[in-house]
């Protein structure tokens, strides 16, 4: 179990939330397409990373694709959005270090990405819920969230660190790709 791995990686996360596409999400003015393309990159990075990594059935409740695609498809409806399939680069290089891991049979280091993605929608999502377009689904989680985060604490420990740093600079690549695409729209 791991008593400092928030610690060993709170360097990483500072630095994921410092970017101004983080800053953009939580001023609860961010343009509708914006986010409904960080949540179709979400969709994607969840989507793999979860259809590979093992948990115990009592923390199902944690998995967030099924409803980011749900988010996907009430901003679709509501703002006439769709797929354009083409993602950020992070998206497939983040895809194919997960499958290496997989294709390794790392559960391990897979946990340490569920536990920095997953964690983040647990606590930091719920201030990010407020602020976006749409109910914000992704963000809520069935059942005793404290419970949740309990239970799977016990599958952490402190040599989650190098992996868990890994999907933080993952993040914060994401997070730089949309701010981009801030700046250009605002040169236009």
């Amino acid at each position: 179990m791991s008593n400092k791995l928030k610690e060993l990686t709170w360097a990483h996360h500072q630095a994921a939330e410092r970017r101004a596409f983080a800053k953009e999400l939580l001023s609860g003015s961010i343009d509708p397409e914006l986010y409904y393309k960080f949540l179709c990159a979400q969709y994607m990075n969840y989507n793999i990373l979860e259809k590979h990594t093992e948990i115990p059935p009592s923390l199902q409740p944690i998995k967030r694709a099924k409803r980011i695609f749900q988010d996907l498809r009430e901003l679709e409806t509501a703002y006439g959005f769709s797929p354009s399939g083409v993602f950020p680069a992070s998206v497939s290089k983040y895809a194919a270090h997960i499958n290496a891991l997989a294709d390794a049979e790392d559960n391990h280091s897979l946990l340490a990405h569920m536990y920095v993605r997953h964690f983040g929608e647990l606590h930091g999502g719920q201030m990010i819920k407020k602020k976006t377009p749409g109910n914000g689904l992704m963000y809520e989680f069935s059942g005793d969230t404290k419970v949740l985060i309990e239970e799977f604490r016990t599958l952490l420990d402190d040599d989650m660190e190098v992996e868990a740093k890994t999907c933080f600079d993952f993040a914060s690549e994401l997070f730089d790709e949309l701010s981009k695409e801030i700046v250009d729209k605002e040169q236009k």
